[in-house]
């Protein structure tokens, strides 16, 4: 899928749903959800929903480390 030619409400709830899919035992959609969504958090330039974004990149970073943590 091509992030570029989805609306930005739509990026929001992809981005959303891959967050909360990883607290149901899918711990590897936190780690998809980082490097899928960080260009349009963290590069692209400022748009509405890009602030809910980066707040789900950074709890789906914190989550995916504790979990790594967790299994070693």
């Amino acid at each position: 899928m091509n992030l570029e030619r989805l609306p930005n409400e739509e990026k929001l709830t992809l981005c959303r749903k891959y967050y909360f899919g990883g607290f149901a035992f899918l711990p590897f959609l936190w780690l998809v959800n980082v490097v899928w969504f960080f260009k349009e958090a963290f590069v692209e330039p400022t748009y509405t929903e890009q602030l809910q974004i980066k707040t789900c990149e950074c709890q789906s970073s914190n989550q995916s480390q504790c979990t790594q943590r967790k299994c070693c």
